[in-house]
């Protein structure tokens, strides 16, 4: 009985396996059962015995790559064992692994949020994982504001910001999968948090309380990175693509988005915003374009804040050897 159960079970992950091939080779849409057997090099009969019904089968594919990906980065954080700033580190270390992020399981990712909007089952899986996501990236970023005392920061925007960026990332993988660079995308994810943790992620020194210090933080906390300030170009980045504007009514796209029309009322007005998986659905139903609007000028003021700092800390340098020539010339 054992071993007949671990049979079942390797030929069930073998479904799957194939499953999200098919749909990366052929779409959501057009995925049957018949092209989830021949990826497995199996009868169609095969995959009816295991799964009744195409349904069922995307279920478990969707519950399966939830499932490994929340084991994954939950092993890469050691279950909040390690310090705060490494366990981000640990996470954008597992978003951006080669055995999550690949066309495959991106476009499985893109397909299911698409039609979490429509099915209840798949909102579920997806939701509860997003939860569990930010919850955790909020832990994180909450532990290291209290360890330097960065005032003003707020975790849960911080991990907001990270996410969706992340996010962002992905998509370019989908889009470009050719031209994307994880390596790269690892090394924007890290410069936005420089950006608001300088002495965990910059190497530099703790944030102090000089006015020139306090200036560049408050500027991307208030101007850029601050709820506010997102809701406000999410708001004007949907209104140009709606009537009478654009060219979508506003039904349409709250349909898309699977959500009324009042609560993207309530995102044109400022008073409420969409979660990452949401805004994956607003981009499929708009376009990539809609992401840079929201996001674009974070990663712009995150860079120009690294440069800042890097220049800085170059004078500081430079300073430094001129005073130790001059020690030396008094010898």
């Amino acid at each position: 009985m054992a071993k007949a159960e671990a049979v079942k079970e390797v030929r069930r992950k073998q479904l799957i396996d194939a499953t999200i091939r098919a749909i990366g080779r052929v779409g959501y849409a057009n995925a049957t059962l018949t092209h989830v057997a021949s990826e497995a090099g199996l009868s169609p009969g095969i995959v009816n015995f295991y799964f009744k019904s195409k349904e069922q089968l995307l279920i478990a594919t969707l519950e399966q790559i939830a499932e490994e990906y929340s084991a994954f980065w939950q092993a890469a954080i050691n279950k909040g064992k390690v310090a705060p700033a490494a366990g981000l580190e640990a996470m954008i270390e597992a978003d951006f692994h080669p055995t999550v992020c690949n066309v495959e399981k991106v476009s499985i990712w893109y397909a299911f949020w698409a039609e979490a909007r429509g099915n209840a089952a798949y909102h579920d899986v997806v939701s509860r994982l997003e939860q569990d996501y930010l919850a955790q990236t909020e832990t994180l970023c909450q532990r290291i504001i209290q360890e330097g005392g960065y005032e003003g920061a707020s975790a849960g925007d911080v991990a907001t910001g990270l996410n969706a960026m992340i996010d962002g990332m992905w998509f370019d993988c989908l889009m470009e999968p050719k031209a994307f660079n994880r390596a790269e995308a690892k090394r924007i994810c890290r410069q936005y948090l420089a950006s608001v943790f300088p002495a965990h992620f910059s190497g530099g020194v703790k944030k102090g309380k000089s006015d020139n210090d306090n200036t560049v933080v408050l500027a991307i906390d208030q101007e850029v990175q601050g709820r506010n300030a997102h809701r406000a170009r999410l708001a004007a980045a949907l209104r140009k693509r709606l009537e009478p504007v654009g060219p979508m009514r506003r039904e349409v796209l709250a349909a898309a988005a699977g959500i009324s029309v009042k609560i993207l009322e309530s995102w044109l007005d400022g008073r409420a915003e969409p979660s990452s998986w949401q805004i994956g659905r607003l981009i499929v139903a708009t376009d990539a374009q809609l992401w840079m609007e929201i996001y674009g000028p974070i990663h712009d003021e995150a860079q120009r804040l690294f440069e800042a700092r890097l220049a800085s800390a170059q004078e500081q340098a430079m300073r430094d050897r001129a005073a130790l020539a001059t020690l030396k010339g008094t010898d």
